[in-house]
């Protein structure tokens, strides 16, 4: 029998390296770039180690892309793209209670839409959004950005805290350094990868995973068996670099 779990979370998925197996961004620069794959290793190295933010990647890798080429990017990345293990049967768990389910990208809107439809997958997506400028140029912007904060594209610590309603209890999917911040701030974190590493550094209550089935089959015990959700905690760190946590974690 369904739980009241179902009318008490909001779901928060991650894209490139999460929902899907590798991070098309980096790939985009490895396959359509001059000199790519050397490229795209050193701007995510200093990505990951701290040394630009992501804003600034972007600006990066955005400036290497080839602009007259972006519907054979998008097309090449919905044929290259696998979706990870799991990912269909998460998904339709979360449909079948009816918990809101939203993607949350550092990623850009040109591809992550094609991949989704492709798929035969409609979630609302946040993203970062690249645009073509006749006759060549390509336009970078960040409607979800912070209004002063620019560490990340898309401040997904926000969109995460902005749309939670009805007291539900925001649950965050992710893999990377860059999800950091929406992790800090979720109510509860599965975590792979880079992300389960911060995590872990930072004292956040986790739930580790690899492919999806993990991941799913704790939530089915939260909106199929009843089993009680975890005990809320204190949201957001007080010494983070983003706003949005240190805010919340004086607020609590």
């Amino acid at each position: 029998m369904a739980s009241d779990a179902s009318q008490a979370l909001r779901m928060w998925i991650d894209f490139d390296g999460t929902l899907v197996e590798p991070n098309v961004a980096i790939i985009l620069v490895e396959e359509f770039a001059r000199d790519g794959k050397r490229v795209a290793h050193e701007i995510d190295e200093e990505l990951h180690s701290g040394k630009i933010t992501l804003r600034e990647a972007w600006e990066r890798q955005v400036a290497l892309l080839p602009g007259d080429r972006m519907t054979e990017m998008a097309d090449w990345s919905v044929r290259n793209t696998p979706f990870r293990a799991g990912a269909s049967d998460l998904l339709a768990l979360l449909r079948r209670h009816h918990v809101p389910t939203s993607i949350v990208s550092g990623g850009l809107d040109f591809y992550i839409h094609p991949i989704l439809k492709h798929a035969g997958i409609d979630l609302p997506v946040y993203s970062d959004v690249l645009k073509l400028v006749p006759p060549n140029g390509l336009l970078l912007s960040h409607p979800h950005g912070h209004a002063t904060c620019r560490l990340c594209g898309i401040c997904k610590a926000q969109t995460v805290r902005e749309h939670v309603v009805d007291g539900r209890r925001s649950v965050f999917a992710g893999d990377g350094s860059t999800d950091k911040y929406a992790a800090e701030v979720a109510d509860i974190v599965f975590a792979r990868r880079r992300l389960k590493g911060y995590c872990e550094k930072s004292g956040i209550p986790h739930y580790p995973f690899e492919e999806f089935g993990p991941v799913t089959e704790q939530l089915r015990r939260w909106l199929e068996d009843a089993e009680p959700l975890p005990t809320p905690r204190r949201l957001g760190l007080v010494d983070s670099p983003c706003p949005i946590s240190r805010e919340r974690f004086a607020a609590a």
